[in-house]
């Protein structure tokens, strides 16, 4: 029976968090009560809360650079000395979002940025080009990166397609995941009774989506 609860929870909790639309692809930004703190070099870190003050705490952290705000695309992001990885959070308390980590390298190259890579504010390369301007902002993901000024970053990554990453894990997953037997588990009889095998979780969630179509 905690089996069939921890799946019809994982279904209804995906369905929640699926985007209203096609249009919805970036996630919704902090909480309008989040704590921002502004640096001289153009970085605001922000962080939202989820259970504030609860064992169950989740401490959500954006940025924003040069008064634009950063996509959640970006494995690893650095800005000038500021470098950052994106964390996903696996249980309900946590970090997730951008957090500060130790000095991230950026290779160098020779070749200089041409005029309209300069013009169109952004590029796509895994070497920092000669010339290109010491406010731009170096992103990462898995399988390329690119160089971008703050207020180009979004539109860069809209026109990569970057998939957006999660802020947490899939509560689907941790639902059908196998649990060992417990020492006073029920008979097997009565336990096959009460078991929900992962066709008919998967089989569920069709159906709920279909609804909510």
């Amino acid at each position: 029976m905690k089996k069939t609860t921890a799946v019809l929870m994982a279904v209804f909790l995906m369905l929640c968090s699926l985007p209203a639309g096609a249009d919805a692809v970036l996630p919704a930004g902090p909480a309008p009560d989040e704590e921002r703190v502004e640096t001289p070099d153009g970085i605001t870190f922000i962080t939202a809360y989820s259970a504030r003050g609860s064992r169950s705490e989740g401490r959500h952290h954006y940025l924003e650079i040069g008064g634009f705000s950063v996509p959640d695309v970006f494995s690893r992001l650095k800005y000038r000395d500021f470098s950052f990885v994106f964390v996903s959070r696996k249980y309900l308390w946590g970090d997730d979002g951008y957090v500060r980590t130790g000095e991230l390298a950026v290779p160098e190259s020779p070749s200089a940025v041409d005029e309209k890579q300069l013009e169109k504010g952004w590029y796509e390369g895994a070497e920092r080009l000669s010339g290109t301007p010491e406010h731009w902002i170096w992103g990462a993901w898995e399988g390329g990166s690119l160089f971008a000024a703050p207020e180009k970053l979004a539109e860069a990554a809209k026109e990569l397609k970057l998939p957006v990453l999660p802020r947490e894990g899939s509560p689907l997953y941790e639902a059908l995941r196998p649990v060992p037997a417990e020492p006073d588990a029920e008979p097997p009889e009565k336990k096959t009774q009460d078991t929900v095998s992962g066709d008919e979780a998967l089989k569920a969630l069709e159906e709920a989506l279909k609804e909510k179509k």
